[in-house]
C-alpha cells in the first residue's frame, strides 16, 4: 500500500495503527526511559542554566545520542515503511538500509524544546503523541546517499526543523514509499523492560 500524501503520512490509518501497537506493547517501558532523560535536562538546567541548550556542539556531543539515539531506549521504531525500490530489492534478498525519518539531533531539539516550553510536564501522553520521533524507513543502498536525502547541518540549521521533516521534504529522490504488506510487530529484551519498568514504580 502507497503513502500517497508524504506530507500527510502521520495521518494513514495504517500508520497510526502500527504505532498504536508499538505503543501499547512498549509504550510504559518507552516512558520509563525517558523520563531518566527529563531528569537529566532538568539537572543541566540547574547546573548550567539555559544558556547550555542554546549550544549546539553541546547538543550534538551529549543530546544527539542521550536524548536522540537513546531517549526512550530503543534507537529505532520500525512500522514497515519502505521504499518501491527497496521492497524490490527485499524480494531478490538484498537488504535495506534504515534512515530514521527525523534523524537524533532534530529529536534531541524537539525534546529540548517540549522541555523549555513545559510541554513535557503539562502532557501526560506528549510521548505517545510523539513516538514517531523514532520512525524509520527502509531505502536502498543507493537512495541513502546525501544527493538523495538531504542532511542535517548544524552550522546552516538545514533540515533541522521538525515541521519539515514531519513533511518528509527532506526525501528528495527516494522512490515511492510504501507500507510493507509483510510487516510484522516485534517485541525483544522484555524480560530487561520490565526490570527497568519496575525500578521506577
Amino acid at each position: 500500500m502507497e503513502i500517497e500524501n508524504r506530507e500527510k503520512w502521520l495521518e494513514n490509518k495504517i500508520v497510526k495503527e502500527r504505532l498504536k501497537e508499538v505503543w501499547m506493547n512498549e509504550g510504559e517501558y518507552f516512558q520509563a526511559c525517558f523520563d531518566e532523560i527529563i531528569i537529566v535536562l532538568q539537572q543541566h538546567k540547574k547546573k548550567y542554566g539555559l544558556e547550555i541548550f542554546e549550544d549546539s556542539r553541546f547538543i550534538t556531543r551529549r543530546y544527539k545520542d542521550m536524548i536522540g539515539a537513546h531517549g526512550i531506549g530503543k534507537t529505532a521504531i520500525n512500522i514497515g515503511i519502505i521504499s518501491e525500490k527497496a521492497l524490490v530489492n527485499k524480494s531478490k534478498k538484498i537488504r535495506p538500509v534504515k534512515d530514521h525519518v527525523f534523524g537524533y539531533i532534530t529529536i534531541a531539539r524537539t525534546i529540548i524544546n517540549a522541555f523549555l516550553k513545559s510541554d513535557l510536564f503539562n502532557d501526560k501522553n506528549w510521548l505517545e503523541k510523539y513516538l514517531h520521533l523514532w520512525v524509520i524507513i527502509h531505502v536502498t543502498k543507493e537512495e541513502h546517499h546525501r544527493e538523495n536525502i538531504k542532511r542535517s547541518n548544524q552550522l546552516s540549521n538545514a533540515n533541522l526543523d521538525y515541521k519539515t521533516k514531519k513533511k518528509m521534504n527532506h526525501y528528495a529522490k527516494v522512490s515511492r514509499l510504501l507500507l510493507d504488506k509483510n510487516y510484522k510487530y516485534r517485541q525483544t529484551n522484555m524480560e530487561y523492560k520490565k526490570k527497568v519498568i519496575a525500578r521506577v514504580k
